[in-house]
């Protein structure tokens, strides 16, 4: 059991540093993974561009200002997850087209939406490629939709937590 003189240096320890309080301390805080570019070299491929990765991670830190290293953490998935699925649309995107090209001389009187529509057709038919597109945008969106619900609950728990026991000593944690 600790001392009351323990508790009391506690207090006063912890009021000392709470992390980043100010918007840009949070930014530049929640971008120390991309310091190194750590984040960014796992995650983007050859031909994709950094700029709009890290556009996407800014943009997002942004929107839910992270205030906790698992808040920064969520906020990553959700970054990793949303680059991934527009990846994947761009990649079911290039095979459609590159599927249509190939047919160009046989469908050539065919409008662009019936030549689409037999490319996708090609693809289902003889590839597994869609498929593989399909479950992949389906895994990513899950786990963007799950990111951001552990995201709520853990800055709805914390904000609860603020309410129920107050920074003033002896409080009890009465309101």
């Amino acid at each position: 059991m600790s001392s009351e003189s323990q508790i009391n240096a506690n207090r006063i320890n912890g009021a000392k540093s709470h992390g980043a309080i100010t918007p840009e301390g949070r930014l530049a805080s929640s971008r120390n993974s991309l310091v190194h570019g750590l984040l960014s070299e796992a995650i983007i491929l050859d031909g994709e561009s950094a700029d709009r990765f890290n556009a996407l991670h800014d943009s997002l830190i942004e929107e839910y200002q992270p205030e906790t290293s698992t808040e920064c953490g969520l906020v990553e998935t959700m970054v990793v997850c949303r680059w991934r699925l527009m990846r994947i649309w761009i990649l079911e995107n290039s095979a459609v087209a590159h599927q249509m090209r190939k047919d160009a001389v046989a469908n050539e009187l065919e409008n662009q939406p019936t030549q689409a529509a037999l490319a996708y057709g090609t693809l289902s038919d003889h590839s597994r490629r869609l498929d593989v597109f399909n479950r992949y945008e389906a895994r990513f969106d899950r786990q963007l939709s799950r990111a951001i619900q552990r995201f709520d609950e853990v800055r709805n728990r914390r904000q609860k937590k603020k309410v129920i026991f107050p920074n003033e000593p002896n409080s009890g944690g009465q309101l």
